[in-house]
């Protein structure tokens, strides 16, 4: 039986992983594209999974592509505001446990896309 309920806007949540590489899993609420404020939605949920993996005192999280799959984010947009919210986290927090963040990309339009938005920070 399964059941679907829309979730709200909340917090991320940890739990441990069973049978994988990484230590803990960080669950997130993510935006349905086209939805009220679901870029600002967007960022603040890449922030609180920052926060989670802060709060645990990891030094690596790796985010997959989410936005941009069921949630129908343009690659693009979920790209800038994935990018835009990981830059701000860093820029408020000096003293990060946090040392590399992956991007889990599976096709090379995503990793184009990605690779043009970081240059594009590294320019500012």
């Amino acid at each position: 039986m399964t059941c679907s309920v829309p979730l709200s806007h909340v917090p991320a949540a940890v739990s441990q992983s069973s049978g994988l590489a990484a230590k803990f899993v960080i669950h997130c609420h993510i935006p349905q594209w086209g939805s009220d404020k679901c870029e600002e939605q967007l960022e603040e949920t890449i922030k609180n999974c920052l926060s989670a993996a802060e709060d645990k005192k990891l030094k690596s999280v790796a985010f997959p592509p989410f936005p941009s799959g069921r949630n129908c984010f343009p690659k693009q947009t979920a790209a800038q505001v994935t990018l835009k919210a990981i830059s701000a986290h860093f820029d408020d927090s000096s003293a990060s446990s946090l040392k590399n963040v992956y991007f889990l990309l599976f096709d090379s339009e995503s990793i184009g896309i990605y690779v043009q938005e970081m240059a594009k920070l590294d320019a500012k």
